[in-house]
C-alpha cells in the first residue's frame, strides 16, 4: 500500500477482488482493502466514488473505531457502537431484536452558536435504550439508567461489564415517557439504579422514573460530577463504580407526625367511587380505587362470566381494563368478550351460517369496541405462571398502559397451580395489597374454594369466609368479598356480600339469571324464603 497520509477517508465497501462485504476503505484518491491487500490510485481525485446520501431505511454511515474517548477505551467504544467521522460522534442504536436500525449523530465541537450539532438517521422511533443490547436479566441483577450516550457505557466499563447500563435516547425531558413505555423490560431486573445528571433537569428525570417502580427496587446514585462520563475521567472508574454502589432505596420510613395531616380532612378525600354493573352490589358498596375486590363460588358457577361483565361495564364508562385470565387463552377472552358485547354466543360456534345480517352486524360493531377502543389490554398466557411474572404484567398494565381497573383471573393457580402452599399464597397477596397501594388501581380477583365436609358450594350452598382456599391473608386483605351459590336444577344465581371494608353493608345482594343466547345477565331481587 501506498504513502497516501493526506487522503480523505470516505466509507467502507465491498472488496472487487476478495469479495469480502466491508473490508474495502475507499478514500478520495485510492481505494485500499485490510483482507486481501487490494490496492486501486484514482488518477484524480474525482474519480472516487461519491459518498451516498440516500438512506432507506437506513445507510449507515462507517466509521473507524480506533481511539479511546473521554476516558471510555476501544473495548467499550466497540461493544456500545459509538465510532467517529469528520468531526461527528456517530451512536448506533439498535431495536428491541439487537438489530441496527438508526444512528444519532452529533458534533464532537459546539459551533458558534455554543450548541452541537445533532442529527437521526435511520428509525429513532424504533430505537430502545442505548447500550440495551448488552442488558441480560440472567447475568446482571441490576440495570443502570443514565441520561447521555457516553455515561451508560462509563458505568459498564467502570464495573466490567458486570452490571447492566443504558442511556435514554433523548435526554432528560423524555427519560421518564421512555422507561415507562419500556417498563417491561426494566421490570426483569432485580434492581434497576437510576443515574440520570446531577442538575435539575437529570433531579427531575430521576423522579419520575423511580416513581413507576415499587418501593425498594430502584435506588438514585448520586454522583459527585455533574454526570457518569464527567465521573469517569475526572475522578476515575472506582469513584464512579462507588457512586453506584453506594445507590440508596427510595423507601419512605413510615413515621410521621399527625402535624403533618393538618387540616387534610377539611376537604373531601381524593377517591374514586365507580358504579359497577350490578344494580344491587352498588347499594352494598360500588368499587373504589384502592382496592382488592375478590369473588368466590364453586366450580362452574360462573365466576368469570361475572367478571367478564363487570370489565365490559368498566369499558364502556371509559375506564381501561386489563384481563389476566390465566384459565383462557387471549384468543377465547377476545370470542368470549365480543359475544357478550354483541349479546350473541360466539366462542361455540362451528360457524356463523345461521347468523342473521343484523346479527353479524352487531358482532362487526362488538369486535370494534372490544379490540379497537384501547380499553382493554390482555395477557396472552394459559396456565400456571410464577408471581413475580404476574405482578411484573400488572405493574406494566397500570403504570405504563394507564390500566385503571384489574381483573386477575384466578388467584390460586398462579405460581403453585394448585396453590398447596399457604406461604406462597399470603405473600402473593401481600404484594398484590401493597402493590394496589403503589398504584391506586382497583383489582378484581377471583378465588377458588376448600372443599368442606357437609357442604356442596357447586349445589347452592353459599361459600362464607373460611371456606376461601388455603390462604386467610384473602380475608385480611381484600376489601369487598362477594359470593355466588346456585342450586343445580335453577336458573338463579344468588349473590352475597360476605366483606365490605368500605361501608360494612353485608347480606344478601340480588340473584342473577343468565340467558345462554344474549350472554347476558339479568339482575333482580328475588324473595330469598321462597328460593333459598
Amino acid at each position: 500500500m501506498s504513502d497516501n497520509s493526506s487522503s480523505r477517508f470516505i466509507r467502507h465497501s465491498a472488496c472487487p477482488s476478495c469479495e469480502s462485504s466491508d473490508a474495502l476503505a475507499v478514500y478520495d484518491d485510492h481505494e485500499h482493502c485490510f483482507s486481501c491487500n487490494y490496492d486501486k490510485q484514482y488518477k484524480e481525485k474525482s474519480e472516487a466514488p461519491s459518498e451516498a446520501r440516500s438512506f432507506s431505511p437506513m445507510n449507515e454511515i462507517a466509521f473507524d473505531l480506533t481511539e479511546p474517548h473521554r476516558g471510555l477505551d476501544k473495548r467499550t467504544l466497540d461493544s456500545y457502537g459509538i465510532g467517529f467521522k469528520d468531526g461527528f460522534i456517530v451512536y448506533q442504536y439498535r431495536d428491541r431484536n439487537g438489530q441496527h436500525v438508526a444512528q444519532k449523530i452529533r458534533a464532537i465541537e459546539p459551533g458558534d452558536d455554543g450548541k452541537r450539532l445533532t442529527q437521526w438517521r435511520g428509525s429513532a422511533k424504533e430505537a430502545t435504550g442505548f447500550g440495551q443490547h448488552l442488558a441480560n436479566p440472567a447475568k446482571h441483577k441490576a440495570i443502570v439508567i443514565c441520561e447521555g450516550e457516553l455515561d451508560a457505557p462509563s458505568v459498564y466499563q467502570a464495573f466490567g461489564g458486570k452490571v447492566a447500563a443504558i442511556s435514554v435516547p433523548n435526554g432528560a425531558q423524555s427519560a421518564g415517557k421512555f422507561v415507562r413505555d419500556h417498563l417491561d423490560e426494566f421490570l426483569k431486573f432485580e434492581s434497576v439504579v437510576v443515574c440520570t445528571d446531577n442538575d435539575q433537569p437529570g433531579n427531575a428525570a430521576a423522579t419520575q422514573i423511580m416513581d413507576l417502580f415499587e418501593p425498594g427496587k430502584v435506588k438514585r446514585a448520586v454522583l459527585p460530577c455533574k454526570d457518569a462520563n464527567d465521573t469517569l475521567q475526572e475522578m476515575g472508574s472506582h469513584v464512579l463504580k462507588e457512586a453506584v454502589e453506594a445507590a440508596r432505596e427510595i423507601r419512605p420510613d413510615g413515621i410521621r407526625p399527625a402535624s403533618d395531616y393538618a387540616g387534610l380532612v377539611l376537604k373531601p378525600p381524593d377517591r374514586r367511587a365507580t358504579d359497577c354493573a350490578f344494580a344491587f352490589w352498588n347499594q352494598k358498596c360500588p368499587f373504589y380505587d384502592n382496592q382488592l375486590i375478590i369473588l368466590i363460588a364453586g366450580s362452574g358457577i360462573g365466576k368469570t362470566t361475572f367478571a367478564r361483565t363487570l370489565c365490559l361495564h368498566d369499558m364502556e364508562r371509559g375506564i381501561k381494563c386489563g384481563w389476566i385470565g390465566l384459565e383462557e387463552t387471549a384468543e377465547e377472552a377476545v370470542f368470549r368478550f365480543v359475544g357478550a358485547a354483541a349479546g350473541i354466543q360466539l366462542h361455540a360456534r362451528q360457524s356463523y351460517g345461521e347468523l342473521n345480517p343484523q346479527q353479524l352486524l352487531d358482532i362487526e360493531q362488538a369486535d370494534r369496541f372490544v379490540t379497537g377502543s384501547g380499553m382493554l389490554e390482555l395477557f396472552d398466557h394459559f396456565g400456571s405462571l410464577d408471581e413475580e411474572s404476574i405482578l411484573n404484567r400488572m405493574n406494566y398494565m397500570v403504570r405504563s398502559l394507564a390500566c385503571q381497573h384489574i381483573y386477575l383471573d384466578h388467584l390460586t393457580i398462579i405460581g403453585s397451580g394448585l396453590a398447596q402452599d399457604t406461604r406462597h399464597l399470603d405473600s402473593l397477596i401481600t404484594k398484590i395489597r401493597s402493590f394496589i397501594a403503589a398504584t391506586k388501581c382497583t383489582v378484581f380477583a377471583i378465588s377458588h374454594l376448600s372443599r368442606s365436609p357437609g357442604q356442596n358450594f357447586e349445589n347452592g350452598d353459599i361459600p362464607e369466609l373460611q371456606n376461601i382456599r388455603n390462604s386467610h391473608s384473602i380475608v385480611q386483605l381484600g376489601d369487598t368479598i362477594w359470593a355466588l351459590g346456585r342450586k343445580r336444577g335453577t336458573q338463579l344465581t344468588h349473590s352475597h356480600c360476605l366483606k365490605n371494608r368500605m361501608l360494612g353493608r353485608l347480606g344478601y345482594a340480588g340473584s342473577f339469571e343468565f340467558d345462554e343466547g344474549t350472554q347476558r345477565l339479568d339482575h333482580k331481587w328475588v324473595d330469598q324464603a321462597s328460593s333459598f
